[in-house]
Order: structure tokens, then sequence, then C-alpha cells
């Protein structure tokens, strides 16, 4: 028995978990598990109660030590957002949450920089919550008393080890990583004004990080999207993946940056893999849109609600399930009726069609998008993380694709990050050796 705790981070749920990794197959055992939910302040701004997110997550971590002996903790992420800290290292206020709108003007930042240069630069999809244009938008004040930026994961690496650091698949999320160097781009920070001194050097994951409570904490695919495709069960050579929850990231790995023109005309990112691999994606709204409309109707049951949506007519309107609009409306019900025309007294179940066919029309002008840039057409999709339970949605993305669908590990992420911390103790010899035994 080789047990770890796997910390995964996400913008609506946050999971600690215990993976034995001599069990065949590997299987994580949810220890604790709290909804999460940036918080509106005072201010208008929407931000992370920090404090709250590092309570929880310690106390599932002090369960998993109750249960036994642990051999390392490793911490994941959502990615593009970060936290500040002061000259004696600490957080000079709450983290912005990405959907806060102090990013409305982002365009001006790719304009004043340029499209082309900024994707050629990083190779990443210029997206509005990107943190080159939340850094471009962040109080001057404030960020001049910064002395370090942390990602969130890697800010938590600091809560518990006191060890200021960068790992490669959070600074890929950034749009600030020079895809040539693997290095934060002197140019771009001096673009949006941001002191490069405080940046912290990248490190890959397996990294040794520090202790907590005398137990080893390693780096792992920082990037909750990067730890999720690391759990990919043995996928084909040409299988495409989908990485199901709060977004969708539709998209392949490949060996190695593409830096087709193709590539930057469909506003693909190339983003860095946990092992030194890359994946080609792209960014969808995903089930955050069905989960706003679900809290607002506080007294309908999810599972009757797909029931229900499984008997509307195909056919039905569908929105644009990448348009920015949907990013933080202040109604997403509304948003959606709005954008999709539908008339006030089409129900509650037409709504849920509607954003679910949304969700797998995008998904198929993505697998479109994919196979014109590499010329060949993905053999199957590979769907992982918690939205794979929904199984009309992915009833609709094969129909949509006219691909065929197989379910990856729903706890993705928390496997993936396990499987990194085995390799950083000596236990798998490589990504594949342990994909093997999921």
């Amino acid at each position: 028995m080789l047990n770890v705790l796997a910390a995964d981070l996400g913008a609506s749920s946050i999971r600690v978990a215990v993976v034995d990794l001599d069990a065949r197959p590997l299987t994580p055992r949810i220890l604790h598990r709290f909804e999460n939910a940036p918080v509106r302040h005072d201010d208008g701004s929407l931000r992370w109660d920090w404090a709250r997110i590092v309570a929880a997550v310690t106390h599932g971590l002090e369960l998993g030590i109750a249960a036994g002996p642990i051999a390392s903790i490793g911490i994941d992420a959502w990615g593009v957002d970060y936290g500040l800290l002061d000259a004696d290292g600490e957080l000079l206020s709450p983290p912005y949450a990405y959907r806060d709108a102090r990013t409305d003007g982002w365009r001006a930042s790719v304009e004043r920089i340029g499209a082309e240069r900024l994707y050629r630069t990083t190779r990443i999809q210029l997206m509005q919550i990107n943190t080159i244009f939340q850094l471009a938008a962040h109080d001057r004040e404030e960020l001049a008393r910064a002395r370090r930026l942390l990602m969130l994961p890697e800010l938590l690496v600091y809560a518990l080890t006191g060890a200021a650091m960068g790992e490669r698949t959070s600074a890929g999320t950034t749009a600030l990583v020079d895809a040539a160097t693997g290095d934060w781009s002197q140019e771009l920070l001096s673009e949006i004004g941001v002191n490069p001194a405080i940046f912290p050097k990248i490190s890959p994951a397996t990294t040794f990080a520090g202790t907590w409570r005398s137990i080893p904490v390693h780096l792992v695919g920082g990037h909750d999207t990067a730890s999720a495709i690391a759990a990919l069960p043995s996928p084909a050579a040409n299988a495409a993946f989908i990485s199901s929850g709060t977004w969708m990231l539709v998209g392949a790995e490949r060996d190695a940056a593409d830096t087709s023109d193709a590539a930057m005309r469909a506003n693909f990112s190339n983003e860095p893999g946990v092992f030194g691999n890359m994946r080609l994606l792209k960014n969808v709204m995903g089930l955050w849109m069905l989960e706003q409309c679900r809290a607002a109707w506080t007294d309908t049951n999810i599972e009757a609600l797909l029931v229900a949506a499984a008997t509307v007519a195909p056919g039905g309107p569908t929105v644009d399930a990448t348009d920015q609009r949907f990013l933080a409306p202040q109604d997403v019900e509304s948003e959606v009726r709005k954008a999709a025309g539908l008339s006030a007294t089409a129900g509650r179940d037409v709504v849920t069609r509607c954003i679910l066919d949304s969700l797998a029309v995008a998904t198929a002008k993505v697998i479109d998008e994919l196979s014109a840039i590499s010329g060949e057409r993905p053999g199957e999709i590979v769907i992982v993380g918690g939205g794979a339970l929904n199984e009309l949605l992915n009833a609709l993305i094969a129909d949509s694709t006219n691909l065929p669908v197989r379910i990856g590990p729903i706890e993705a992420t928390l496997l993936g990050n396990a499987i990194t911390q085995g390799v950083a103790l000596g236990r798998f010899e490589s990504l594949a050796a342990s994909r093997t035994l999921l």
C-alpha cells in the first residue's frame, strides 16, 4: 500500500482524496468534498474566499493523515487565477475570480499588443479570462506592493510548505509564457506594466516542493485540465478528448505545439501537458451554463430535468457556447433565451435542451476545426470528468460529431494528480505505464 493525497480545487467543487498507488485499478476515495463559488465583495468585485478554501483543503488532508501513512501530497486547481504576496509573504487581497468584470475591456490590450503577436508568442487561445488580461486590469498600487505572484495551485502549495514556486502547466494557462523558451515573456510583461521579478521560476511537475506535517509535497499538473488528461485511459493515437465539467475543454494530445497558421486562425490553445507533451484544445463554456440555471430553479431536480430535456424534439434553436456573453451574465437563463430566441412560454426542459444541444454543436465545431488543422479525423472521443455523468450530453455529442464516445474516469483530475505523484515517488516509470493501471 502506497497512499497519496490529491487535492483538486474546482471552481464549483473542491475535493480531497486518497489514492492507493498499489491498488488495481487506481481508484480515488473522496475524503472531503465541499462546494466552491466566488464571493461578491462590497466593492462589487468577484473574488475567491481563499481562507475558506485553505481551511477546507487542510481539513481534508488531516482526514487523510488520520486514515493512515501518507507518502505524498499534490495540489491542482483551475487555471488563469492568481494571488499576490507582499514583502512579508502575506496575501495582499483575496484572489480575483476569472469571471470578474474587470477584464471586460480586454480587447483593448489585444489591439495594443497585437493579436498575432500574442498568439505567436504564447500559442494560447485568446480569451477574456487569460491572466495577461487580468493583470493588465489589476490595481496598479497593489501590483506595486506585490513581491510574488503565484497561480492558485502553487498558492496553496505555498500555504502548506512556504515554498513560492511556479509549475509548467499552471504557468501555461496565463498567456504570459513564451512558448519558444518555456519561460515568462519579458516583452509581454513589459507591455502590461508588470514587474517580471514577481514571477517565480517555472518548475516541472514531480518537483519536490517541501513538506507539510513531515509529508512530502510534490508539484503535479497544477492546471486541473492537465491533471485530468494525464488520466486518459490509454487513448488511441488519434483520439480526441473532452474534459467535461464547469468548462468543456475539447482537443487532442500532441507531442509538440502546433505552430500552424490554421491553429492560430482557429484560436486553439497549445497547453503544456504534465510530462512534456501538449494539448491542442479549445474552451467551450461547459456545464456551468446549466448549473447556473439549475441554481436559480431552486425547486428543480437535475435528474428529472434531464429526463424531461431528453423528450424535447431535436432540431431546436442553439446558441454559440463559445461566446463571451455567457461568461458571467447576471441571469444565464435570460441570456440563453435571448440568444436562442426562445419565448417566455418555453419550459425549463426546452432551455436545458437548448444548452445541451449548444454544447454538443460547439464540440462538433471544435472537432471539425481540429480535424482541419491536423489533417486527420479523430477515431473516437474520450470524455473524462464529472460532466461525463451527463448521459444525455454524451449522446448529443456522439450524434453531433458522428464519432464514437468512450467514457473515461469521472474523477480523472484526482487520478492524474495521483499518477504524477506516483512518478515523483518512483512507483511508476512513465505516464504511459501508469495509464494502463486505470
